[in-house]
């Protein structure tokens, strides 16, 4: 798997994002959003996609250390961007979330490419103090304050989904870097008090997860408004897209629910119509792909040349797919319902440009691994990266 894994990862992103144009061409004529400027929105997508395979392979030709080397500025930079949502004239808000920015024609997520920029500085931190990855100071509060200030404003931005994304990923890598247990442990569940916490003070959050309690229910209390009950739609249409398909699929084009049934078809849920016209293959085989994406990434990080290398390759691997389980649990009404994009199919520029730059910085670990030794040694197997207890 080792020599064939960058070859795998590639193959993977190439399917996923053809099969994400296919399914946007047969949804983008429906969406409540693109229905009225079909071949624009195409285009648009076709443009991000043009800049991330640009970005992604200018990533992979630069030797990636210069990340590290930079990782303060970098790490800066991403807050910068993050800030910049909330300041009037640049900031665009839509549909009550603050998080886009707009500059002129461009209008994108600064959290995508942000949470790219946290990955790095995170990493970098954890390589550089190695050696002092089990003191509280260096192994535990310096890297909660590194996660600290983008995750919030993440968070300000009323996208609670995508801070806990970062943050959970953030933790991961301090699992990986041989950061103790008990301060693992701790940022756990630090992360998942302040997720609870916004979750209860946000009226709409607390109705969202109030209306998924409600959604396998066999009777609804009469006592339930009907503004709650309202909030499973786009769930319970998922589920009967994904049912309608059956083992076939309804054949591609022909789904029903993508006609104003299931409103965002083109975007969150984009895998209950894949489901529906390409049936148990076309599910399954997406599952497929991420998980090839995911073992292939994993094995290209395994075997970078050093530890920042290893760090910020899982990362950037738990990142996309850790976000990928998010997007499939929630249109699988699995997991309470969250606007977060299936990477690689779903409609939104940011996240595809963002999401090619990162496996062009992942190709890049594994060039450069090529070019220092020809089989180098499995960094999981290093004591370096040995959990500490």
């Amino acid at each position: 798997m080792s020599r064939r894994a960058p070859f795998v990862l590639l193959a993977c992103v190439i399917l996923l994002t053809v099969l994400g144009f296919i399914m946007q061409l047969s949804t983008a004529g429906f969406s409540v959003e693109t229905r009225h400027d079909t071949w624009s929105a195409l285009r648009r997508q076709g443009i991000w996609c043009a800049l991330g395979l640009v970005g992604g392979t200018t990533l992979m030709l630069v030797d990636y250390h210069r990340w590290q080397r930079h990782a303060r500025s970098v790490l800066i930079a991403s807050t910068i961007l993050l800030a910049l949502c909330f300041i009037p004239g640049i900031g665009k808000n839509i549909n009550g979330a603050t998080r886009w920015i707009a500059l002129g024609p461009l209008v994108f997520q600064p959290s995508e490419p942000a949470r790219l920029g946290v990955l790095i500085a995170l990493a970098a931190w954890c390589a550089t103090h190695a050696r002092r990855r089990t003191e509280f100071l260096h192994g535990f509060l310096f890297p909660l304050l590194i996660l600290a200030l983008p995750v919030g404003l993440i968070a300000l931005e009323v996208d609670l989904g995508a801070a806990a994304l970062l943050f959970t990923t953030g933790t991961a890598i301090l699992f990986l870097a041989g950061t103790r247990l008990i301060y693992v442990a701790s940022m756990a569940l630090l992360g998942a008090g302040l997720l609870f916490s916004a979750v209860k003070l946000i009226p709409n959050r607390a109705a969202r997860f109030t209306a998924f309690t409600l959604l396998w229910q066999d009777s609804i209390p009469k006592n339930v408004p009907a503004e709650i009950l309202s909030l499973n739609h786009q769930q319970e249409q998922g589920l009967i897209a994904l049912g309608a398909g059956g083992p076939r699929g309804m054949g591609l084009g022909d789904g029903r629910q993508k006609r104003f049934y299931l409103p965002y078809c083109h975007t969150d849920f984009i895998f209950p119509v894949v489901g529906e016209e390409l049936g148990l293959p076309g599910t399954l085989g997406t599952a497929a792909l991420f998980t090839a994406l995911a073992l292939a990434g994993l094995s290209v990080a395994a075997r970078a040349p050093d530890r920042f290398g290893a760090l910020l390759g899982s990362g950037i691997v738990l990142l996309i797919t850790i976000q990928a389980i998010i997007n499939i649990g929630v249109t699988t009404a699995s997991m309470p319902n969250k606007g977060m994009p299936l990477p690689f199919l779903s409609y939104g520029g940011s996240n595809l440009c963002s999401c090619l730059c990162a496996v062009g910085l992942l190709l890049g670990i594994f060039r450069q691994s090529r070019s220092d030794a020809a089989e180098p040694e499995p960094a999981w197997g290093r004591p370096k990266l040995t959990v500490a207890i």
